[in-house]
């Protein structure tokens, strides 16, 4: 195997490879570390800073240990489409060509970013001009994809969605477009790949299948086997994971797989599949009745909906999150009840589904059968849910909470209550070597809050670890403003500390001549700022919900001396290097208040078992979002820039030292104030 001394040592293949390519340390130490984990079967913890180059730090061990072996696998998972095309496009071909490797290398997206060619064809054939779909047709005659991430024109990208794929409706292998796929062909070169480049939800989506259906990772999922993992990015696990690992019930997802039974399409013969498979004889009478439990089992969700919303108004009319405590069941436990009748009803739909279609079907039929199958376990799963929280007594392990959808109406929805346990269970405990990184993953030195939230507590006799700092010259560049006579922000002086942080604001935009990030944690407060401010500034603009995320930030950054007040979407995932982003102001310290359901629960689980909700779980969450945000400013050797914390509790408060500690060590004036930010910031930017 390759050694990594000869990857990135002066004079080495990088070196050779990459003009502009220097030695860093870090970079070098955390490839060994990832080497030393893949080599002794064990996992790691890795923080690295920004600029350490860290996809090139685990993916040179992947590229030489695959190269090594062609019996192992390496799964890269990522958060983003455009990180895992930035791998699979770029890295990786060039660390193939510099390494001289030829390992098979494949990327493969969620389904939904697929071209569905039959959902294309039958547009097309019926007409689709009419609609537009026209616009596709230069691009499907050259794409090799199929994926939405490779549509340049924004009007083809518009009329991408009701053309994806989708398995709530495919055929799969009986398709008549099964060979052409895009789907299925990316998934085939999973197969042939010795590194998969995918996103986080395809990796714990697989991990769930593999756990649900008892299949071991030597065996066929949702991805292929493989023994080895890199998650970047991997602050984001425990959210997803979450996600994934949650149950969910509304009288909209049990509807949407009703209309797939009953709706008309082309490919049944402009009938139903329910009507399509119930032509023979022996089934007529079983389809007939299915249709008239699937009639009643709509007049049961209108009835659902109502009896809902009526409990709902009781207990918590106001909330659009609502977490169900013991006292909602004690209070509401007989009326909820009431319920049974649509969780048996959406249960029996399955066996009459078997009971009716499944002996001797016509090899003809053989696909849709399967897929009408398909739809019934789905509701079948959803009647179980809706009696699982109806029964609800698991607390110390699950989360039951409601969201409010439209008005009157409500998704139930079960969560873990600590996805530890299950990344343990059903994914570090079955693989050789998983490999976590980020840039922020630690506190205060320590990987104890990360550990107990990605399952590497229960894995600790096999983890290893490493915080690999940047390599960026940040006592010289980063400048943090600490103003010592600042205020600290309460709750119930809001109006106060909005015209605080309005003249604060005000002073150091003014003096940086922009080019700055207002990072808010509370719409209520950003709208309080913008207001007393916007007039006085040039070019200021505001995040709202009609802007994309996307055309505002490349309206920032296209703008060298504009501003952009902005929410938590913005703390992480911007990438701004040079003048266009050189002030950094945090407004409030980012402690999340606990009231959302899975927090509230969370934190309500912790203090039951005698711990401190502040110190395990809200000052962790704060610090860990606090350098994201810091980590937006320097992002290159060359970045110079300003941040400006305003909330006063970092300095007058024990836990601020906790917070300081985990940031870079950059550099900290001493006699900060109100009064002479603007020069601070005139006098180290200019």
């Amino acid at each position: 195997m390759i050694d990594m001394s000869e990857v990135f040592a002066h004079g080495g293949l990088l070196d050779s490879a990459l003009p502009s390519y220097s030695y860093r340390e870090g970079q070098y130490d955390m490839a060994e570390l990832v080497t030393r984990a893949f080599s002794e079967e064990k996992h790691a913890v890795i923080e690295a800073g920004t600029g350490t180059g860290k996809s090139f730090a685990y993916l040179a061990p992947v590229m030489a240990m695959a190269g090594e072996d062609r019996s192992r696998r390496f799964v890269i998972a990522t958060s983003t489409i455009p990180l895992e095309k930035q791998l699979y496009e770029k890295d990786i071909p060039f660390l193939k060509e510099a390494l001289s490797s030829d390992v098979e290398t494949a990327v493969l997206y969620g389904r939904a970013n697929y071209l569905c060619m039959r959902k294309y064809r039958e547009v097309k054939d019926g007409g689709g001009k009419d609609i537009g779909v026209s616009a596709f047709d230069e691009w499907v005659s050259n794409t090799e994809t199929g994926a939405r991430a490779d549509i340049s024109d924004p009007e083809v990208a518009r009329l991408f969605p009701p053309l994806a794929s989708d398995d709530k409706d495919c055929p799969s292998f009986r398709c008549p477009f099964y060979q052409e796929c895009f789907f299925y062909n990316a998934r085939r070169k999973t197969e042939k790949a010795d590194i998969i480049v995918t996103n986080h939800h395809i990796m714990l989506y697989d991990a769930k299948y593999r756990a649900e259906t008892d299949k071991d990772y030597d065996d066929d999922g949702v991805l292929p086997p493989y023994q080895y993992a890199v998650i970047d990015e991997a602050h984001h696990i425990e959210k997803e994971a979450t996600e994934i690992f949650s149950e969910a019930f509304s009288s909209r997802l049990v509807s949407r797989y009703l209309d797939y039974m009953t709706r008309k399409e082309r490919r049944f013969g402009s009938s139903s599949i329910l009507d399509f498979l119930s032509t023979e004889e022996k089934v007529r009478g079983r389809g007939k009745e299915i249709a008239g439990n699937i009639a009643h089992i709509r007049t049961l969700l209108m009835k659902f909906d109502t009896s809902l919303d009526e409990i709902m108004s009781l207990y918590r009319p106001d909330e659009g999150e609502v977490l169900f405590t013991p006292e909602f069941y004690s209070r509401f436990g007989e009326r909820i009840r009431d319920f049974e009748w649509l969780g048996e009803e959406l249960r029996k739909i399955e066996q009459s589904v078997y009971d009716g279609y499944s002996e001797n079907p016509a090899e003809s039929n053989v696909t849709y059968l399967e897929l009408l199958m398909r739809y019934a376990s789905t509701l079948s799963a959803f009647g179980s849910t809706l009696t699982s929280w109806m029964r609800f007594s698991d607390w110390d392990g699950k989360i039951p909470y409601a969201v409010r959808y439209q008005e009157g109406r409500y998704e139930l929805r079960i969560a873990p209550m600590n996805t530890g346990p299950l990344l343990s269970s059903m994914f570090l405990s079955k693989l050789k070597s998983v490999i976590y990184s980020s840039a922020t993953l630690s506190v205060n030195g320590s990987f104890s809050y990360f550990a107990a939230r990605s399952g590497l507590m229960e894995e600790k006799e096999r983890v290893l670890s490493g915080i690999f700092p940047s390599p960026f010259e940040y006592r010289k560049n980063l400048m943090l403003l600490l103003p010592q006579n600042g205020v600290a922000f309460h709750k119930d002086k809001g109006p106060e500390y909005a015209g605080y942080v309005a003249e604060a604001v005000y002073e150091a935009i003014n003096a940086s001549g922009g080019g700055a990030l207002v990072l808010f944690t509370s719409r209520e407060m950003m709208n309080a700022v913008y207001a007393r401010v916007h007039d006085r500034l040039d070019d200021v603009m505001k995040q709202d919900d009609a802007a994309l995320r996307s055309s505002l930030l490349s309206a920032f950054c296209s703008r060298r001396d504009s501003s952009l007040f902005a929410l938590s979407s913005f703390w992480e995932g911007i990438d701004a290097p040079g003048d266009t982003l050189r002030l950094v102001i945090i407004v409030k310290l980012p402690f999340s208040v606990p009231t959302a359901p899975i927090e509230a629960a969370r934190s309500m689980n912790i203090e039951k078992r005698g711990g401190r909700v502040f110190f395990e779980m809200s000052l962790p969450e704060a610090t860990l979002k606090l350098k994201q945000g810091l980590g937006r400013l320097i992002r290159s050797e060359e970045d110079r820039g300003v941040v400006l914390i305003l909330d006063n509790r970092i300095l007058s408060h024990g836990y601020g030292r906790i917070m300081l500690n985990s940031f870079p060590e950059c550099y900290i004036p001493e006699d900060v104030s109100t009064g002479n930010i603007a020069s601070k910031i005139e006098n180290f930017l200019y």
